[in-house]
């Protein structure tokens, strides 16, 4: 909260002599508290008025948590939903489909997939597939494609026996 914080220095100094690393301050406090008003509109705004220039700081943890990490996701969408699921960074198809389930990666057969930016730039907000389909930026992909940060998939699968 813009104060200064007497662990700081001495975290900071432990972190680098052993082996370096990201260090990122935060209130957890402040953060408690701006989450407990993200129902509240009018209540949120006037929390965040009482501490000018602050903003919190989860999105940029959870950023650089995911490149310390070497992760990623990619989305899969249905009717019912949409899921974000997070994946190890070079992961192929299979092994993508087995987050789901143990059996999509068992069963895999394709995977059918398009980019998040072209699903972006090309529906306008809209729930259907046609446009990126009628774009050619939809596309089936095999065994040793390696997803793409923030692809959207639909897995084929098929699996008919117990696996022995």
């Amino acid at each position: 909260m813009r104060k200064s914080n007497k662990w700081y220095i001495p975290i900071n100094e432990w972190v680098q002599s052993h082996g370096g690393g990201i260090i990122i301050p935060i209130c957890v406090e402040w953060e408690q508290e701006l989450w407990e008003l993200r129902e509240d509109a009018e209540a949120k705004k006037a929390f965040l008025a009482e501490s000018p220039g602050l903003k919190s700081l989860l999105p940029r943890l959870v950023k650089v948590g995911y490149n310390v990490l070497d992760l990623m996701y990619y989305f899969t969408a249905g009717e019912p939903e949409v899921r974000c699921w997070t994946i190890p960074r070079g992961a192929c198809a299979p092994e993508a489909a087995g987050v789901i389930h143990t059996d999509f990666e068992r069963g895999f057969i394709k995977a059918e997939v398009c980019a998040f930016d072209d699903f972006k730039a090309l529906c306008d907000g809209k729930k259907s597939m046609a446009p990126i389909k009628a774009a050619g930026k939809y596309r089936q992909e095999g065994k040793t494609y390696v997803v793409a940060d923030g692809d959207i998939i639909h897995f084929m699968f098929n699996v008919t026996a117990k696996k022995k």
